[in-house]
C-alpha cells in the first residue's frame, strides 16, 4: 500500500498491515472502517450539557 495514498507515516503503515493480518482483512478495508468509525463518532449528535433553559417570551 503506497504511503502517499494515506497519509501516513512508516510506523503507522506497519501497524495499520500489521492490524488488518491480525482481523484478516486488507489494509485497505481496515481504513476504509476506522475512517467510517471516526467520522460517525465526530457527527453523532450529543446530548447538550447542564440545564437546559426555556426560551424567554417576550410580551
Amino acid at each position: 500500500m503506497p504511503i502517499e495514498q494515506i497519509g501516513l507515516d512508516q510506523e503507522l503503515t506497519n501497524q495499520l498491515e500489521q492490524e488488518a493480518r491480525r482481523r484478516g482483512v486488507s489494509p485497505e478495508e481496515l481504513a476504509a472502517e476506522l475512517i467510517r468509525k471516526e467520522l460517525a463518532s465526530r457527527t453523532k449528535p450529543r446530548n447538550p450539557r447542564g440545564n437546559v433553559k426555556p426560551f424567554h417570551v417576550r410580551s
